[in-house]
């Protein structure tokens, strides 16, 4: 039975959920108070303090504060063992928190005790959210829906600033266009938000004007995924649209409906797969030189080299064609104070590659027709003029087709997100291998630095990180054992109440396994709060009424 509240109550709860959701792409900080905050709330809400001034009233002053003290002392008693016990019967939230309980049992026989208790309080919001969320009262539709459009309107924020960052061209790297935390969360946030939108598009009879904000909100936030390159992001949209298309159309009753929808599926699906093939093929694909009739001297005169197998190919030209080295960094050195006296010192390549980007040649008079803007670009180590000019998928393909090709020459990852995550896999599964069935505990830092070590990994001290697979991480952490508790915690809501199994919960679950294989998700504050919170929300802070509606 649930502590009774009343409406002053209710506020406080729904200001600490609006305060979570608000935080979640904008602070970290503000991630911490609003937990605090709604721990404290399932501790307090309830208590009737007026009654026990009344009751006291003729009592002298030092008398009544310490029967107040006493009385609160024992409501809040009250309050965590009703509440508790509220969490204990419900079985949802106790597997839901169950995957917390996972990670103290891990201290067991963890031998990274720093990492360890780092884990411990960064995933706590996976034992305090299910805990509070499922021991009080749910919301009504008017308050799920505010806490919902709360989110999406921090989101849109947080975008905005990212925006105005990228059309003043203030970055060197796209991620830094998500100015509070890791672009990944926020991509996920993102994501989330598209679909929560679709949602109240179709099912809410909003006005025309409020779904025409509606429909360019969903706009901007799919431009905002092409700025950010996130091709996770990008196919976890398709994937979610390809089931959802399914599922109606194997609803409807209608042949004609089911035949064009599985047309247009099939077009869409063909051009998904031609576009990034033409962008490769392009890429790998440059105009054929005849070096006979290209020009050997500079204009000052100096000799020309025509290199097209050590420096290769990038956005379809010779990067190495049109080479003056000399005459190349007398004239950088000239603009830059950033001085590069040979081929063999940090810039060097930055600034031969950024030329080619530009159709420059590489000799004073292509040095000279850089920007300012150019300068400090290559600078800051922006090898292509593209990565800031033109953000977006086809320059996020073609960074993938310069570190596949310097790791297939030379097997080393550092820079390349891509790559990077192949060695993380083949050291998570190199640790896997060892530890199969229970894993190495809880904090797997030390397991993982070991392991770089013992195989003299190529990857830069910085780069030397975990899985970047929640699956990986957590069989590392638990093995096999832990792997398959940690996918029944995940699924069971789904089965254990068909009211689960409503479009947003769905879909979050979905884009959150998803996103899984290529992140490690509960790692961060971030993405353990952003689970934790919707994995509950989604399931308790929901009415009856509106469960059932979905």
């Amino acid at each position: 039975m649930k502590v009774e509240y009343g409406k002053t109550g209710t506020y406080f709860y729904l200001v600490g959920l609006i305060l979570t959701v608000v935080s979640l792409p904008t602070s970290r900080f503000g991630l911490s108070v609003s937990l605090f905050y709604l721990l404290v709330l399932w501790m307090l809400l309830g208590l009737d303090m007026r009654s026990i001034n009344k009751m006291y009233l003729e009592k002298p002053l030092v008398s009544r504060i310490l029967f107040r003290i006493a009385f609160s002392f024992k409501g809040i008693w009250y309050n965590i063992k009703t509440r508790f016990a509220d969490f204990l019967h419900n079985k949802v939230a106790v597997v839901m928190a169950s995957m917390y309980v996972m990670h103290l049992i891990g201290l067991i026989y963890t031998s990274d005790f720093p990492s360890a208790f780092h884990d411990l309080r960064i995933k706590l919001p996976l034992l305090v959210i299910p805990l509070v969320m499922s021991s009080m009262k749910p919301l009504n539709d008017k308050q799920f829906s505010t806490v919902l459009w709360f989110f999406i309107g921090s989101v849109f924020f947080v975008t905005i600033l990212g925006t105005v960052k990228f059309i003043r061209r203030d970055f060197v790297d796209v991620r830094e266009l998500s100015p509070f935390i890791n672009y990944i969360r926020l991509s996920l946030c993102i994501v989330f938000s598209i679909f929560i939108l679709g949602y109240y598009l179709v099912k809410r009879n909003y006005s025309l004007i409020i779904k025409s904000i509606m429909v360019f909100m969903i706009i901007w936030f799919l431009w905002q995924i092409t700025i950010f390159e996130s091709i996770t992001s990008i196919l976890v949209i398709a994937a979610l649209c390809f089931v959802l298309t399914m599922y109606f159309v194997f609803r409807s009753r209608n042949t004609n409906v089911k035949i064009c929808v599985v047309v247009v599926i099939v077009v869409v699906a063909a051009v998904a797969i031609y576009l990034p093939y033409k962008v490769v093929n392009d890429y790998m694909s440059p105009a054929k030189v005849d070096v006979a009739q290209l020009d050997t001297h500079t204009k000052l005169g100096n000799t020309y080299v025509f290199d097209t197998i050590n420096f290769g190919v990038e956005d379809a030209r010779y990067v190495g064609l049109y080479l003056s080295k000399k005459e190349m960094l007398d004239a950088w050195n000239k603009r830059s104070v950033k001085k590069i006296n040979n081929e063999y010192e940090e810039g060097y390549h930055a600034l031969v590659r950024y030329l080619t980007s530009k159709d420059l040649r590489k000799d004073a008079e292509g040095v000279e027709r850089l920007t300012e803007n150019d300068i400090r670009n290559i600078e800051n180590g922006i090898a292509n003029y593209n990565y800031i000019e033109n953000p977006g998928f086809k320059t996020r393909i073609m960074k993938v087709m310069i570190a596949y090709r310097n790791y297939e020459r030379s097997g080393d990852a550092n820079g390349s997100s891509v790559f990077q995550r192949v060695e993380y896999i083949k050291a998570s599964l190199g640790i896997i291998k060892d530890h199969p069935v229970f894993g190495v505990g809880t904090g797997i830092i030390q397991p993982f630095a070991d392991y770089y070590e013992n195989t003299n990994s190529k990857l830069n001290p910085e780069y030397r990180l975990r899985s970047h697979n929640q699956y990986l991480a957590i069989t590392v952490a638990f093995g096999v054992v832990g792997l398959l508790w940690f996918l029944f915690t995940m699924l069971y809501p789904l089965f254990a109440d068909k009211r689960n199994r409503n479009y947003l919960y769905i879909v979050f679950l979905f884009i959150i396994m998803l996103s899984m294989f290529t992140d490690d998700t509960l790692e961060t504050q971030v993405g353990a709060t952003l689970f934790a919170y919707f994995n509950s929300f989604l399931v308790f802070a929901s009415s009856e009424r509106l469960m059932a509606k979905d």
